[in-house]
């Protein structure tokens, strides 16, 4: 049955994007600290090797996994952070970007746990499939679509 108040001349209101703004701050919020993790899980390690080194010789290989571990996290809160901005701005790259490096995320990190056995690494699994559910939803494609600009009016062809 139609609504017999429906007024065709109304617009339809615009989607509220609530899942796209939850996932682009928890980008931008957890992006710099991942990154920051990241460059001291580096550090870290490579202290922890010197140190090693000057009292008995050391196997480097044993800890090559922990530093591209650290620089994937880097590189990952560098994403989650243009990423977010990105959605911010209504922009479909932002949302293909967040997926990306969230899946890469994901993937890492549960390599990792089964790797090293880290129980920590939780937290980032959790993260990434949180960032990786909100951006993957209708809802935040219909937002950035609904917020896009039209084509300028005033532009030459």
């Amino acid at each position: 049955m139609k609504d017999p108040h429906d007024q065709p001349e109304l617009p339809a209101p615009a989607p509220h994007g609530a899942t796209a703004v939850t996932a682009a701050m928890t980008a931008l919020i957890l992006g710099p600290l991942t990154g920051i993790a990241g460059i001291m899980w580096v550090l870290l390690t490579v202290v922890g090797l010197e140190d090693q080194a000057r009292e008995s010789p050391v196997e480097i290989g044993r800890y090559t996994d922990l530093i591209v571990m650290g620089i994937v996290a880097v590189v990952i809160g560098l994403a989650w952070s243009v990423g977010g901005f990105l959605l911010v701005s209504y922009m479909k790259t932002g949302r293909f970007l967040l997926i990306l490096a969230s899946g890469v995320a994901l993937i890492a990190s549960v390599a990792q746990l089964f790797n090293r056995g880290f129980g920590f690494l939780f937290i980032p699994i959790i993260v990434s499939l949180l960032i990786l559910v909100l951006c993957a939803v209708p809802a935040t494609g219909r937002w950035i679509v609904a917020h896009e600009p039209g084509p300028n009016p005033l532009a030459r062809d």
